[in-house]
Protein backbone atom coordinates (compact mmCIF):
# COMPACT_ATOMS: atom_id res chain seq x y z
CA UNK A 1 0.00 0.00 0.00
CA UNK A 2 1.18 3.46 -0.73
CA UNK A 3 1.45 6.08 1.87
CA UNK A 4 -1.52 7.93 0.38
CA UNK A 5 -3.71 4.81 0.49
CA UNK A 6 -2.61 4.07 4.04
CA UNK A 7 -3.33 7.65 5.08
CA UNK A 8 -6.82 7.61 3.47
CA UNK A 9 -7.50 4.21 5.05
CA UNK A 10 -6.47 5.51 8.49
CA UNK A 11 -8.60 8.66 8.14
CA UNK A 12 -11.62 6.67 6.93
CA UNK A 13 -11.24 4.18 9.77
CA UNK A 14 -10.94 7.00 12.31
CA UNK A 15 -14.01 8.75 10.90
CA UNK A 16 -16.06 5.54 11.00
CA UNK A 17 -14.94 4.81 14.56
CA UNK A 18 -15.83 8.30 15.73
CA UNK A 19 -19.30 8.00 14.16
CA UNK A 20 -19.80 4.55 15.66
CA UNK A 21 -18.59 5.65 19.09
CA UNK A 22 -20.73 8.79 19.03
CA UNK A 23 -23.77 6.56 19.54
CA UNK A 24 -22.15 5.05 22.63
CA UNK A 25 -22.00 8.27 24.60
CA UNK A 26 -23.22 7.98 28.12
CA UNK A 27 -26.86 8.97 28.20
CA UNK A 28 -29.44 8.44 30.85
CA UNK A 29 -31.42 5.38 29.94
CA UNK A 30 -35.00 6.15 29.03
CA UNK A 31 -37.33 5.33 31.88
CA UNK A 32 -40.02 2.88 30.89
CA UNK A 33 -43.37 4.57 30.72
CA UNK A 34 -45.85 3.34 33.30
CA UNK A 35 -49.50 4.12 33.48
CA UNK A 36 -50.16 6.80 36.05
CA UNK A 37 -51.45 5.51 39.37
CA UNK A 38 -54.91 6.96 39.91
CA UNK A 39 -55.51 9.11 42.99
CA UNK A 40 -58.24 6.71 44.10
CA UNK A 41 -56.08 3.59 43.76
CA UNK A 42 -56.82 2.45 47.31
CA UNK A 43 -60.56 2.26 46.59
CA UNK A 44 -60.61 0.74 43.11
CA UNK A 45 -63.03 -2.03 42.19
CA UNK A 46 -62.31 -4.93 39.83
CA UNK A 47 -62.53 -4.21 36.08
CA UNK A 48 -65.95 -3.29 34.71
CA UNK A 49 -66.20 -6.61 32.82
CA UNK A 50 -66.37 -8.41 36.20
CA UNK A 51 -69.01 -6.20 37.81
CA UNK A 52 -72.78 -6.60 38.01
CA UNK A 53 -75.04 -4.25 36.05
CA UNK A 54 -76.28 -2.31 39.08
CA UNK A 55 -72.69 -1.86 40.28
CA UNK A 56 -71.71 -0.36 36.93
CA UNK A 57 -74.82 1.84 36.94
CA UNK A 58 -74.09 3.13 40.45
CA UNK A 59 -70.36 3.67 39.85
CA UNK A 60 -70.81 5.46 36.53
CA UNK A 61 -73.77 7.61 37.61
CA UNK A 62 -73.27 11.32 36.86
CA UNK A 63 -73.69 12.75 40.36
CA UNK A 64 -72.75 16.25 39.26
CA UNK A 65 -75.83 16.51 37.05
CA UNK A 66 -78.26 14.50 39.24
CA UNK A 67 -76.93 16.02 42.49
CA UNK A 68 -77.64 12.71 44.26
CA UNK A 69 -74.51 12.35 46.39
CA UNK A 70 -75.61 9.00 47.87
CA UNK A 71 -75.51 7.18 44.50
CA UNK A 72 -72.44 5.00 44.17
CA UNK A 73 -70.69 1.85 45.26
CA UNK A 74 -69.70 1.78 48.92
CA UNK A 75 -67.68 -0.57 51.13
CA UNK A 76 -66.43 -0.73 54.71
CA UNK A 77 -62.88 0.05 53.51
CA UNK A 78 -60.95 0.82 50.38
CA UNK A 79 -59.51 -2.70 50.44
CA UNK A 80 -63.02 -4.17 50.42
CA UNK A 81 -63.73 -2.29 47.18
CA UNK A 82 -61.36 -4.69 45.40
CA UNK A 83 -63.68 -7.59 46.33
CA UNK A 84 -66.85 -6.00 44.92
CA UNK A 85 -69.02 -8.55 43.07
CA UNK A 86 -66.21 -11.13 43.31
CA UNK A 87 -66.78 -12.74 46.68
CA UNK A 88 -69.40 -12.57 49.40
CA UNK A 89 -68.52 -10.17 52.19
CA UNK A 90 -70.31 -7.98 54.70
CA UNK A 91 -70.04 -4.24 54.64
CA UNK A 92 -70.95 -3.01 51.19
CA UNK A 93 -73.81 -1.15 49.52
CA UNK A 94 -74.55 -0.60 45.84
CA UNK A 95 -76.88 2.39 45.62
CA UNK A 96 -78.59 3.65 42.47
CA UNK A 97 -80.99 6.62 42.51
CA UNK A 98 -83.86 4.33 43.62
CA UNK A 99 -82.35 1.04 44.83
CA UNK A 100 -79.97 -0.42 47.37
CA UNK A 101 -78.18 -3.78 47.29
CA UNK A 102 -76.47 -5.04 50.42
CA UNK A 103 -75.40 -8.52 51.48
CA UNK A 104 -78.52 -10.70 51.41
CA UNK A 105 -81.03 -8.02 50.40
CA UNK A 106 -82.16 -5.65 47.71
CA UNK A 107 -84.39 -2.65 48.33
CA UNK A 108 -86.29 -0.18 46.20
CA UNK A 109 -87.42 3.32 47.16
CA UNK A 110 -88.43 6.65 45.67
CA UNK A 111 -85.50 8.74 44.47
CA UNK A 112 -84.12 11.16 47.05
CA UNK A 113 -84.08 14.93 46.90
CA UNK A 114 -81.27 16.43 44.85
CA UNK A 115 -78.53 18.34 46.64
CA UNK A 116 -79.24 16.90 50.10
CA UNK A 117 -76.57 15.34 52.31
CA UNK A 118 -79.18 13.59 54.45
CA UNK A 119 -81.81 11.25 52.99
CA UNK A 120 -84.44 9.07 54.63
CA UNK A 121 -86.24 6.41 52.59
CA UNK A 122 -89.14 4.09 53.29
CA UNK A 123 -87.98 1.10 51.29
CA UNK A 124 -89.49 -2.17 50.15
CA UNK A 125 -86.83 -4.84 50.52
CA UNK A 126 -86.43 -8.47 49.52
CA UNK A 127 -84.62 -10.47 52.17
CA UNK A 128 -84.30 -14.19 51.54
CA UNK A 129 -87.33 -14.14 49.22
CA UNK A 130 -89.47 -12.32 51.78
CA UNK A 131 -90.62 -8.74 51.41
CA UNK A 132 -90.00 -6.34 54.27
CA UNK A 133 -90.41 -2.63 54.85
CA UNK A 134 -87.23 -0.93 56.00
CA UNK A 135 -86.22 2.58 56.97
CA UNK A 136 -82.99 3.60 55.27
CA UNK A 137 -81.12 6.71 56.38
CA UNK A 138 -78.11 8.00 54.47
CA UNK A 139 -75.97 10.77 55.88
CA UNK A 140 -73.11 11.98 53.69
CA UNK A 141 -70.01 12.73 55.76
CA UNK A 142 -68.12 14.05 52.73
CA UNK A 143 -67.84 13.12 49.05
CA UNK A 144 -66.06 9.85 49.82
CA UNK A 145 -67.70 8.70 53.08
CA UNK A 146 -71.24 8.11 54.29
CA UNK A 147 -73.16 6.70 57.21
CA UNK A 148 -75.75 4.14 56.15
CA UNK A 149 -78.45 3.12 58.61
CA UNK A 150 -80.97 0.38 57.90
CA UNK A 151 -83.62 -0.02 60.60
CA UNK A 152 -81.33 1.69 63.12
CA UNK A 153 -78.18 -0.36 62.42
CA UNK A 154 -75.51 2.02 61.17
CA UNK A 155 -72.20 1.59 59.43
CA UNK A 156 -69.67 3.98 57.92
CA UNK A 157 -68.80 3.27 54.30
CA UNK A 158 -66.24 4.64 51.86
CA UNK A 159 -66.87 5.29 48.16
CA UNK A 160 -65.44 2.76 45.71
CA UNK A 161 -64.24 3.76 42.24
CA UNK A 162 -64.25 2.11 38.87
CA UNK A 163 -61.10 2.23 36.76
CA UNK A 164 -61.79 4.27 33.65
Amino acid sequence: MSRLTTSIFAMTTAALLSVALAGCQSQSPAKPSRPAVPDNFSSLMPPQSLLRDDTIEAASHDRSSSRLAYVGVWAKSGDACAMMDQTAFDGFAVITPNSLRRPGETCSFDQGAAGQGYQQFDASCKVRRKKRKRTIIISMMNSTAMSLSVDGKSQTLTRCHMLK
